[in-house]
C-alpha cells in the first residue's frame, strides 16, 4: 500500500498546483471581484475547482507513520498525519463552495446588494467558521509529519524550508493564479519527496519479503 500512498500524495500535490494555475483571476479580494470572477469562466472555475478537490483529497498522509520505525518522532507523525486528512478532506469540501459561488454571480449581479448579501450571509454561518479552522489543519499538518518524520531520521530538516516558504509566500502576496501556483510547486516540493520515500520503502523491503 505505500507505493499507492506515495504516488496518491506526489499525484495530489501536483494537481493542487493545476488548480491554483487554473483558478480564475480576480481583480481585488473584494467578495464582489471574488464572486465575479468566479462567474466570469464557468469552466474554468470547474476546472480549477475540481483539480484542488481531488488535490486536497490527501488520506496518502495516514500512510506516513509507516516510513518511522523507532519511537522517535512517531507520536508527531501520526498527530501530523491526522492533522492533514483532516484539514485536506475538509478543503475538499469547501471548494465545492466555489460552484454555488460562481452561481450566484451568474444569476445576480456580483455587486449587488442581494449577491453579497447571500454570500456574506453563507460565509457568516458559525459551522462555516468551524470547518473553516478545520482547513486550517491541512496547512500545519503536513508541517508536524515533517517535523516526526526529521525526527525519526526518514528524511531531513530541510523540508521545513520550502514548506514554510510557500506557505509564507502565499500569504504574503494577493492572489494571483500563475503566482500561487509557483508558490504551491515550492511548497509540493518536501510532499513529493515523502511520497518517493513511501515508494522506495517498499521497494526496499520487497526482496526480504
Amino acid at each position: 500500500m505505500l507505493p499507492i500512498a506515495g504516488g496518491a500524495l506526489i499525484a495530489g500535490s501536483l494537481l493542487y498546483v493545476a488548480g491554483m494555475a487554473t483558478s480564475p483571476p480576480q481583480d481585488s479580494m473584494a467578495a464582489a471581484d471574488y464572486i465575479e470572477a468566479l462567474a466570469r469562466d464557468e469552466g474554468r472555475t470547474t476546472l480549477s475547482a475540481m483539480l484542488l478537490h481531488y488535490g486536497n483529497m490527501a488520506l496518502a498522509w495516514l500512510a506516513a507513520p509507516a516510513l518511522v520505525r523507532g519511537r522517535r518522532g512517531r507520536v508527531a507523525t501520526i498527530v501530523g498525519a491526522l492533522m492533514s486528512a483532516v484539514g485536506l478532506v475538509t478543503v475538499t469540501g469547501f471548494v465545492l463552495y466555489d460552484y454555488w459561488t460562481a452561481a450566484i454571480g451568474r444569476t445576480l449581479d456580483p455587486a449587488a446588494a442581494l449577491a453579497l448579501a447571500l454570500y456574506d450571509s453563507v460565509g457568516g454561518n458559525a459551522a462555516v467558521g468551524v470547518v473553516g479552522i478545520l482547513t486550517l489543519f491541512g496547512i500545519v499538518g503536513p508541517l508536524v509529519v515533517y517535523v516526526g518524520l526529521a525526527r525519526a531520521g526518514v528524511t531531513g530538516w530541510w523540508l521545513l524550508a520550502p514548506a514554510v516558504a510557500g506557505i509564507a509566500a502565499s500569504m504574503a502576496v494577493a492572489f494571483s493564479p500563475l503566482p500561487h501556483a509557483g508558490f504551491a510547486l515550492v511548497g509540493a516540493v518536501p510532499t513529493v519527496v515523502v511520497g518517493l520515500r513511501m515508494i522506495a520503502r517498499r521497494r526496499a523491503e520487497r526482496p526480504a519479503a
